[in-house]
């Protein structure tokens, strides 16, 4: 059964300080283990340790157009951990989420000891002419040194067979549904994580969320269970 993607609040702390040219083009990462901090750590804590490690990045300038059949292609090199699709219009300090939402991705896979090649972008990829490719929106809580919490929506890419495994064995869904409930969903995601939901709705996310699974609004919940979770977000934005 593939890992759910644990909820996970990013702090300031976590995105990394990238120095970037004023560029469109792949962020290449590599990451190496830091033994002292292993030896640290315990099974409560794997996620934190495994994400706490010297991250190697490089940089490659590609045009616009080819971003996502390059990251593709890059990913799949030797020594190659993760690729970030980076644009350089793009919102401030996306593209250093995505590098630690990467991060977290690829510790949820190596747990779960899975090989899987990641990419993610801090914008919405444009997969026009490459039909082998998916993107996924995950939906992020970000907080900052106030202590403010917000959500965000990081990109993932995947090929079609990653894509059917990520499912596990759920239909494939109406991608262009999702992308067009993102408002919303964000909206939802922020009010079940307050509590600030009715009962009603609580009540028809507890029969998806079931025993001893996630209990957030995750992209996993919204690919497996859209005609639920959909209804739910359009209500959220009519209200």
């Amino acid at each position: 059964m593939t890992p759910p993607i644990t909820d996970r609040i990013f702090t300031s702390g976590d995105l990394p300080l990238l120095s970037l040219p004023r560029a469109d083009g792949l962020i290449v990462c590599r990451w190496l283990p830091d033994p002292v901090v292993a030896r640290l750590g315990g099974p409560a804590d794997v996620d934190t340790l495994l994400e706490r490690r010297r991250t190697q990045v490089s940089f490659d300038i590609v045009e616009p157009s080819w971003l996502a059949r390059a990251a593709a292609e890059r990913v799949r090199g030797p020594g190659v951990d993760a690729v970030v699709m980076h644009e350089h219009g793009g919102l401030p300090g996306r593209s250093a989420l995505a590098l630690a939402f990467a991060s977290h991705l690829r510790s949820v896979f190596l747990r779960a000891e899975r090989q899987v090649h990641v990419i993610t972008s801090g914008t919405r990829p444009d997969l026009t002419g490459l039909a082998e490719l998916v993107r996924v929106p995950h939906l992020v809580t970000v907080t900052d040194a106030t202590g403010a919490v917000a959500d965000a929506v990081v990109w993932e890419v995947m090929a079609g067979g990653e894509f059917d495994a990520w499912l596990d064995g759920a239909p494939r869904p109406d991608q262009c549904a999702i992308e067009s409930h993102l408002p919303g969903l964000l909206r939802l995601r922020g009010l079940h994580r307050a509590g600030r939901l009715d009962r009603r709705r609580c009540a028809v996310l507890a029969e998806v969320f079931g025993e001893g699974g996630e209990k957030t609004i995750s992209a996993t919940l919204i690919h497996r269970f859209p005609d639920v979770v959909l209804p739910l977000a359009a209500a959220t934005v009519a209200a």
